[in-house]
Parts: structure tokens; C-alpha cells; sequence
């Protein structure tokens, strides 16, 4: 915080948007947390916090909730909670075409203008978009947009938050490592159906766009569980039964016929 802020009000706004992913309601606490600490510990001189309802969406037709100094208090229950608490949407203010499809503008008008307008009508200081790839790409526009259409009277502060892990150059986006520990755990549970037909071929699929993130990590989460396993030796159901035998993610190339032949190896072997 420069010197002064300390005499300034923040009127900071929050909004999440796209997929859902762990740490949404995480991340929404966590922001006015740090926002509310720095009023108590006067490193700014006044606060207001609103959040736009269903992201992009709410901006756009200005359906925000103002939040008061007992509301912010209240917050440190969403760290263990799923989903946003504010609500979320897959809306683009550069897709003109579909806003207006929408009925979030006007034929003729400006995603990017109408959402501008709003944020100043606001009063706005700070917006923090959560959000994936899709969320922050629109937040870059939006920030350059209000720089140059309005003399950059807003910060856009982008939080990366994906299970999919493709915000570049972020190392290590939120949500996604608790994606994978929960998708090693559902599949745990889905291989013990391999016990009633042990000639089954299980394929677990994971989302992630073009990015193999999630299902390269969570089968290693998986193998970690496997290995921390114990199994009777003369029992059927093993480490080698249960194990992952192939993984398949789109930055690399998959032949089918070939994959189907060493699968039908490796199940004559193990079974």
C-alpha cells in the first residue's frame, strides 16, 4: 500500500466466474479478509466491498451485493465450503454477440464499455476477478480497455483459479492441486469394480481442455495412494491389479490400435 492509501477509501469489488473449482469460496474469503485487516490496521483509511452476482454477468447489469464490516467478519466459514458464494457464469464481455443474446446489453453497445461504466458508477478502486483462463484473458481486456478508454481509474487484479493448471505463466493455479487429490479418490473407489470383473478396462476421464494437468496429476496422486497400500500376497486383488497402466493427455499423440495391444498384454499378464 503506497503512503496514501492510508487517507484513501477502497471501494473493492469481487466476482468469480467460469468453471467451478475448490477454492472459490476459498479464495472470495481470503480477499476480503486481506482487505478488512488492512482498515483494522489502518493501511487504508476506508472500505466498501461489493461483489457482482454470477460474474461477468452481474457486472453487466449491475446485480451486486454490498457487503458490510459483519459480513466480512463472517467470511473464514467459506474455507471449507464448494462452489461460489457469490455465484457463477461463462459469460464474455468480448463476445458482443452473445451479451446481447443474452439480454446483458443493448444491440449496438460495448460489453467492454457497459462493464467500464459500471465499475465507475460503482466507484470502484479495485475489481478482483476469479477466475481460469477464460476469466483472466477477459480481465486483461477489460483492464487495457479502462487504461485507454479511461484513463486507468480501476485496478483489474486477476486471482488464477483453474483445476485445468493452463494460466500461463502461473506455476500452480487454485484449485487444482485439491482437484486432483479428490479425482485420485474417486477413482480409487471406481477401480475396486475391477474385483467383480477383473478383465475390466477402466478409463477414468478428467477434464482439462488441452491441458493434461489434472489427469497426469491425479494418477500420480492415485500411484501414491496405491503404494502406500498393503496387500495380502495371496489374494487376487494387488498393487499390480489396482495400478494405472496407461495415461493418456492431449499434449502428447495416442495410437489407439497400438495402446489396445499392450493393454491386452499387460491384462493377460496381470489377470
Amino acid at each position: 500500500m503506497s503512503d496514501n492509501a492510508t487517507e484513501k477509501t477502497f471501494t473493492v469489488a469481487l466476482m468469480t466466474s467460469g468453471g467451478l473449482a475448490p477454492c472459490l469460496a476459498s479464495s472470495f474469503a481470503s480477499l476480503c479478509t486481506y482487505w478488512l485487516e488492512a482498515l483494522k490496521t489502518q493501511k487504508i483509511g476506508g472500505l466498501n466491498v461489493i461483489a457482482y452476482k454470477a460474474g461477468y454477468k452481474g457486472m453487466l447489469l449491475g446485480d451486486s451485493l454490498q457487503l458490510s464490516m459483519d459480513d466480512l467478519e463472517e467470511v473464514g466459514c467459506l474455507h471449507t465450503m464448494g462452489g461460489s458464494p457469490i455465484l457463477n457464469s461463462r459469460v464474455k464481455l468480448t463476445n458482443i454477440k452473445d451479451c446481447v443474446k443474452r439480454g446483458l446489453c443493448k444491440e449496438g453497445e460495448d460489453p467492454l464499455e457497459v462493464a467500464a461504466q459500471q465499475l465507475l458508477k460503482d466507484g470502484v478502486s479495485v475489481i478482483h476477478t476469479i477466475g481460469g483462463d477464460d476469466t483472466n484473458t477477459q480481465a486483461a481486456e477489460l483492464s487495457k480497455y479502462i487504461l485507454e478508454k479511461h484513463g486507468g481509474k480501476i485496478t483489474v487484479v486477476g486471482m488464477p483459479k483453474t483445476i485445468d493448471n493452463d494460466v500461463y505463466p502461473i506455476k500452480q493455479t487454485f484449485g487444482a492441486d485439491t482437484a486432483a487429490e479428490e479425482g485420485a479418490a474417486f477413482f480409487a473407489n471406481v477401480v475396486s469394480e475391477s474385483t467383480a470383473n477383473p478383465r475390466m478396462l477402466i478409463i477414468h476421464e478428467c477434464m482439462g481442455r488441452d491441458s493434461g494437468y489434472l489427469t497426469a496429476a491425479s494418477a500420480k496422486k492415485y500411484r501414491d495412494i496405491v503404494r502406500s497400500q498393503k496387500f495380502p500376497t495371496a489374494l487376487a486383488s494387488n498393487a499390480s491389479t489396482r495400478d494405472i497402466h496407461a495415461i493418456w493427455i492431449p499434449e502428447l499423440p495416442v495410437d489407439i490400435e497400438k495402446e489396445g495391444v499392450r493393454l491386452k498384454k499387460i491384462m493377460d499378464e496381470v489377470c
